[in-house]
C-alpha cells in the first residue's frame, strides 16, 4: 500500500487574499520564488497570487495581473536565475487550426514579455499539457511539459511522457526530446509536475496519489528503480492539480475546485494552497 503523505498545514486560498471571499479561485499550479514565497496560476483568471508560505494572512498576499492568450493557465514556472516567469496555456487552436500548448513569459515585476508556442500538437483545447517545469542545465535552458493523456489505445497503457523543449534563438522554444514515465506512474490522469535537482513528481489528480522518481539528465530518462508513490492524507484531496518542491521531503500543492460530480466532501479541501510532507 503507497505510504501517505504527512499534512503540514493548509489555507483556503480567498482566506489569505484580500476581497476574494465570493469568487472561484480555481488554483491549477504553483511555483516558488523562494523558500518562503509560492506564485499560484488559475485555470479561470489572467492573474497570478503570490503567496506566504506560512500560509496566514500577510499584507505581501496579492493578486498580480497576467495578461495572456485565452483565459487561465494551467501550470507556472520560474527561473530564479534569469529572474523570469512562465505560465502554461493548456492548448489553443493555433492558425492552421492545429491544438498546441503555448507559454507566456513574464519577468519579475510582472511585466509581459511573450507568448511562445509549443510544437506538441493535440487533439482539442482539453487534453494539453497539464505540468511545466523550468530547468537550467550547463548553458542551456530548458521547459519540461507535462502531457495529459497516456498516450493508449482504449485500457492499454502506453506510458505517461514530458516534452522538452529548449530555448531558441528568437527567445522562444524548441522541441528537444521527450522523457517517457514508466509503467510505475500508471495512475488514472496526470495533473501536475514539479522538477528539483534530479528529482521529478507527477500529480495524479483522479487517483489522488504523488508519484516520485530521479531524471537522468544525460540519458534523457527516469532513473530504474528510483521511483516512488505515495497517497495524499485522506479521500477529501481530490483536487490536488499543482506541486512544487519546497525541500527534499516537503512539497507545496494547490487545489482546484470541486467538481459536481465529486463527493461533497472534497469542497473541505478544494481552492486550497497545502503544504504536505513525504514520510520517512
Amino acid at each position: 500500500m503507497a505510504a501517505k503523505l504527512e499534512l503540514v498545514r493548509e489555507a483556503k486560498l480567498h482566506r489569505l487574499l484580500p476581497g476574494r471571499r465570493k469568487r472561484r479561485l480555481e488554483a491549477s499550479g504553483v511555483a516558488l520564488v523562494d523558500d518562503t514565497t509560492a506564485l499560484v496560476v488559475f485555470d479561470n483568471l489572467n492573474q497570478v497570487a503570490r503567496i506566504d508560505l506560512s500560509l496566514e494572512p500577510r499584507r505581501a498576499n496579492r493578486l498580480l495581473p497576467a495578461p495572456s492568450l485565452g483565459m487561465g493557465f494551467e501550470d507556472i514556472a520560474i527561473d530564479r536565475d534569469g529572474g523570469r516567469v512562465f505560465c502554461l496555456i493548456e492548448a489553443l487552436e493555433d492558425d492552421d487550426g492545429l491544438f498546441r500548448g503555448f507559454v507566456a513569459e513574464y519577468d519579475a515585476a510582472p511585466h509581459f514579455i511573450r507568448c511562445s508556442r509549443l510544437a506538441t500538437t493535440f487533439k482539442n483545447e482539453k487534453k494539453g499539457f497539464e505540468g511545466l517545469a523550468h530547468v537550467r542545465r550547463s548553458d542551456s535552458e530548458y521547459l519540461f511539459a507535462l502531457c495529459e493523456d497516456h498516450f493508449g489505445s482504449g485500457a492499454k497503457w502506453a506510458g505517461g511522457r514530458i516534452d522538452v523543449f529548449t530555448r531558441a534563438a528568437d527567445g522562444g522554444w524548441d522541441a528537444s526530446h521527450r522523457i517517457r514515465l514508466p509503467k510505475s506512474a500508471e495512475l488514472e490522469d496526470h495533473a501536475a509536475m514539479a522538477y528539483r535537482d534530479g528529482r521529478l513528481a507527477v500529480v495524479s489528480q483522479a487517483s489522488a496519489r504523488l508519484w516520485t522518481a530521479r531524471v537522468d539528465m544525460t540519458a534523457r530518462a527516469v532513473v530504474p528503480g528510483s521511483d516512488a508513490v505515495y497517497r495524499f492524507p485522506n479521500k477529501s484531496y481530490g483536487n490536488v492539480e499543482g506541486i512544487a518542491w519546497l525541500s527534499e521531503d516537503t512539497l507545496v500543492a494547490v487545489s482546484d475546485k470541486r467538481k459536481a460530480r465529486q463527493p461533497k466532501r472534497c469542497a473541505a479541501k478544494d481552492q486550497s494552497i497545502h503544504v504536505f510532507r513525504i514520510p520517512s
